[in-house]
């Protein structure tokens, strides 16, 4: 990583503002990554970048501008700060957009373990030969997979600096590792591919240890393999299981409702519906940036506000929306610490670890309890309606018959409202591997509509 004098540079940036009768806020972010890929046995890729980005934030009265740019050059600061502010007099007027007071931002930062300065010990041979061996073992499985994609190795180690003419000086450094394969089954006649994944990720290196990371190529071509003759089902009203990962990409829609930029613009499904009950009592949504080690965790968002552990759903009762000051203030509402981290924009919304909480038991029992079902395992092509809440996704999976895992099934789609899918949620699992900031465990829902044939 390159070092720069974040602090001193920051200061410099802060007292031309001040000259020009400016506040500001600064956001730099410096950052290492490396980036490697094999494919039958041979490297693919391998990348390593090494990067600086700057944006400035510029507010004089009801104005503001933004300013963004790469690299460690930070001599001119004085003409680029004087364009940015020549530009004001163009601009309309937004009381909304302001700086966080020293009140709002808080003091100190939150010790959260997410850097476990381990990034500068890769070495790069090693990953090479674990990638090999991932490709290697996901071929093994049978002859029906072919070597047509690759094993994949990405890291990346940040940190992070905020500070602001309101005396906002915070910085936290976070690293990030993760191993992937896409295995690819070909059936007998070559008429039918089918193609899957797995991946295993981690903020410390020491917790991908080899016996974890050598099941992944085995895992993907062992799903990519059960894939292999889906067909089409009778359209109608089925239960459905959903696994972890596509119970993820419906919570996310959940999030996206409670969007306080979308909730101001009326464009989300849970305007008005603020303190109401949506959904039974086992519906328990949390919002947590500060789980030690997790993908989503940070001390404080892109405004310098430190994070907040809140429920955003508490037994099935909508809790909060989350927000940025943006929002907050247009909708005279309460701060969430919600602020997107942004270099050449102006914050958005976003989440720390934004998850289902889970119940009991695993998939396996999900499936049991259903008896007779579909259990969805991909979902794509995705149709919504931000403001009714109406979905339609293009998805497969497998039918089960008598609780257990049966004929695979492709190219059928699930239609329904998000807010009735959960509210007919019958039972959720404890399988939540938390791999990405929205993450669920698998969950039973009761009746979907599906269309096949």
């Amino acid at each position: 990583m390159v070092n720069v004098n974040a602090q001193g540079i920051a200061e410099t940036i802060l007292n031309i503002a001040k000259k020009h009768r400016c506040g500001a806020q600064v956001t730099m972010s410096e950052s290492d990554s490396k980036d490697i890929a094999v494919r039958q046995g041979k490297i693919e890729r391998l990348l390593t970048s090494v990067a600086i980005s700057t944006g400035i934030r510029l507010f004089k009265g009801k104005k503001s501008a933004i300013i963004a740019f790469s690299g460690n050059d930070f001599q001119d600061m004085e003409p680029r700060i004087k364009t940015a502010v020549d530009t004001l007099d163009y601009l309309g007027q937004e009381d909304a957009k302001r700086l966080l007071t020293g009140a709002e931002f808080g003091a100190g930062v939150k010790e959260l373990q997410l850097d476990d300065n381990h990034f500068e010990d890769l070495k790069i041979p090693a990953i090479v030969d674990v990638l090999k061996n991932i490709e290697a073992s996901g071929l093994a499985v049978d002859s029906k997979l072919i070597p047509s994609e690759m094993a994949e190795f990405s890291a990346s180690r940040a940190r992070v600096h905020l500070f602001s003419s309101e005396g906002l000086a915070k910085s936290f450094s976070r690293s990030y590792y993760s191993f992937s394969y896409n295995a690819v089954a070909e059936s007998e006649d070559k008429r039918q591919k089918e193609v899957d994944s797995w991946y295993e990720n981690k903020r410390f290196f020491k917790e991908l240890p080899a016996e974890l990371v050598g099941n992944i190529g085995k895992k993907a071509a062992e799903m990519a393999l059960k894939r292999l003759g889906g067909k089409k089902i009778r359209s109608g009203e089925k239960p459905v299981v959903f696994s972890s990962r596509t119970a993820a990409a419906l919570l996310k829609l959940l999030f996206d409702a409670m969007n306080g930029e979308d909730v101001l613009l009326r464009n989300s499904f849970l305007v008005d519906k603020l303190g109401k009950k949506l959904f039974p009592d086992k519906i328990t949504v949390m919002d947590d940036p500060f789980m030690p080690g997790y993908i989503g965790s940070y001390p404080f968002d892109g405004e310098g506000m430190n994070g907040m552990t809140k429920a955003a759903i508490e037994k099935g009762k909508l809790m909060t929306y989350l927000h940025n000051s943006y929002s907050a203030g247009k909708l005279n509402m309460a701060l969430t610490g919600n602020a997107s981290r942004e270099i050449s924009a102006a914050p958005g919304v976003t989440c720390g670890n934004f998850y289902l909480q889970p119940g009991r038991g695993t998939m396996t029992d999900l499936l049991l309890e259903m008896k007779k079902g579909l259990l969805v395992e991909d979902l794509f092509t995705s149709g919504m309606n931000d403001v009714t809440g109406n979905f339609s996704f293009g998805c497969s999976g497998f039918l089960v018959e008598r609780g257990k895992i049966g004929a695979p099934v492709k190219e059928i789609t699930v239609a329904g409202n998000i807010l009735e899918l959960f509210k007919n949620v019958l039972e959720i699992a404890d399988d939540n591997e938390y791999k990405t900031a929205i993450s669920s465990p698998s969950f039973l829902v009761s009746q979907l509509a599906v269309a096949g044939t």
